[in-house]
C-alpha cells in the first residue's frame, strides 16, 4: 500500500501531524521504534496556546483529567529576588509525558485512514520516483511524502543525509519526578542557579512536581558522585529551595537528554519535511517545547496536506515555522542571558516584578 505520507516519531508533533491530515482525509503510517507509554526527560508543562491546540484535537479532556492545570510562571534569583505572572489566555496544563504520549497516539490510531507502528524501526529511508520509501525490519513502507518527527537527534534525517548544527555551548537536562516538596501552589516555579535553572511543575498529589534541571556540561565538571548526587546538590544549592526539598525524594527515575538545542542544516526538501525538535528545538528553559512540537505538527500537516494538493510551494514551510519560532528562540536567548549573568538576573527580576505586564507579554503566544 502507498500512503499520501509516512510519519517516523509518534511523540507530540507526530501524532498531531497525523490527526490533522486525518482530518484532511489523508491516509498516514505513524511510526515509533518505541512501545508506549514510555517516559522522556521533559518539564512536563504546557503553556496555554498548546492547551488550545489539545482542544482543537479533541483530547483536552482526556489530558486534563491526567494532569493538573498550571496558573501562570514564577523567576527566583539566589538572593531571593521574585517574579510572577499569570497566564494572560487562560490556565496551562501540567501532564506526565508519557501519559500525553499514549493519549495522543491512541487518538491517533483511532483516527480515520491513520495506520499505527508501534516498535517499528526505520532502517532506511530513500527518495523514489513516486516520493519515499521507508525500509523496515520486515518490510517496507511507500508514500507521497514523508514527516520527520523523531525528536532532537533525528535518525530519519540521519538517514536522508541532513547534517545538524549543534547548539554553540551545550546544555543538557535532567528530569525526575518528586514528592515531598513543601509549599507547592499552582506555577511552574524557575530557580535561576547561576549556569543553569531548576524548573519545578506541579502534578496532581499533594507535594508532587516534575523536577527539571537545564544546566551546561561545565557545571557538571569535577562531580564525584553520581547524576543523583549532582541533581541534589545544584537543586538544593538554592537559597529558596533548600528547606522546601529537605525531605523531597526521588518518585521517579531520573533521566537525562541533550544536547539540547540545535537545527538541521534544512527542514524541508522534495518530498519531506521535519516537524518538533528534528526540525530545530527551542532552548526548553522557556518551557514552550509541546506546545512548538503540537503546534509544529498541524503545521507540518498543513503543508504536506498542500504539497499532495499540489499547492504546495517551495520553502513555505520553513518560512511558515520561522515565523512561529523565531519570538521563542529570542525569549530563550534572554532568559538563557539571565540565568547566566546574576547581576543580570537580578536587574531583570526586579523590573519584571515592577512591571507585570510586560512579564505578562512575554507569556502571550
Amino acid at each position: 500500500m502507498t500512503y499520501d505520507c509516512v510519519i517516523v516519531g509518534a511523540g507530540p508533533a507526530g501524532s498531531a501531524a497525523a490527526l490533522y491530515l486525518s482530518r484532511a482525509g489523508r491516509s498516514v503510517a505513524l511510526i515509533d521504534r518505541a512501545a508506549f507509554p514510555r517516559r522522556k526527560a521533559c518539564g512536563e508543562g504546557i503553556m496555554p496556546a498548546g492547551v488550545a491546540v489539545l482542544r482543537e484535537l479533541g483530547v483536552y479532556e482526556e489530558a486534563a483529567a491526567l494532569g493538573r492545570a498550571l496558573r501562570g510562571v514564577s523567576y527566583t534569583t539566589r538572593d531571593g529576588r521574585q517574579a510572577r505572572a499569570a497566564f494572560p489566555a487562560g490556565a496551562g496544563l501540567a501532564v506526565p509525558r508519557e501519559d500525553l504520549d499514549h493519549l495522543l497516539l491512541k487518538r491517533a490510531a483511532a483516527a480515520p485512514g491513520v495506520s499505527v507502528f508501534e516498535k517499528t524501526e526505520a532502517r532506511a529511508i530513500a527518495l523514489t520516483a513516486e516520493g519515499v520509501r521507508v525500509r523496515l525490519a520486515d518490510g517496507a513502507l511507500d508514500a507521497r511524502r514523508l514527516i520527520a518527527a523523531d525528536g532532537l537527534a533525528s535518525p530519519a534525517l540521519k538517514a536522508l543525509g541532513v547534517a545538524r548544527r549543534g547548539p554553540g555551548k551545550k546544555r543538557y537536562g535532567l528530569s525526575t519526578r518528586l514528592k515531598g516538596i513543601e509549599g507547592l501552589g499552582d506555577f511552574v516555579e524557575v530557580f535561576l542557579l547561576g549556569g543553569g535553572e531548576l524548573y519545578l511543575t506541579p502534578l496532581p498529589g499533594a507535594g508532587r512536581a516534575t523536577a527539571a534541571l537545564l544546566l551546561e556540561s561545565s557545571t557538571l565538571t569535577g562531580e564525584t558522585g553520581g547524576r543523583e548526587d549532582a541533581f541534589w546538590r545544584l537543586a538544593r544549592s538554592h537559597p529558596a529551595l533548600t528547606a522546601r526539598l529537605a525531605r523531597a525524594k526521588i518518585d521517579a527515575p531520573l533521566i537525562g537528554l541533550g544536547p539540547l538545542a540545535g537545527a538541521p542544516a534544512r527542514c524541508e526538501d522534495g518530498p519531506w519535511l521535519a516537524a518538533g525538535d528534528a526540525a530545530g528545538a527551542v532552548d526548553p528553559l522557556v518551557g514552550d517545547g509541546i506546545f512548538l512540537a503540537l503546534r509544529g505538527g498541524r503545521l507540518a500537516a498543513e503543508e504536506t496536506d498542500a504539497a499532495l494538493s499540489g499547492a504546495g510551494r517551495p520553502g513555505g514551510y520553513a518560512r511558515r515555522r520561522g515565523r512561529m519560532i523565531r519570538p521563542k528562540e529570542r525569549l530563550a536567548r534572554f532568559v538563557l542571558a539571565m540565568s547566566r549573568r546574576p547581576a543580570l538576573a537580578r536587574l531583570a527580576v526586579s523590573a519584571l516584578r515592577v512591571f507585570p505586564s510586560v512579564f505578562r507579554a512575554l507569556l502571550a503566544d
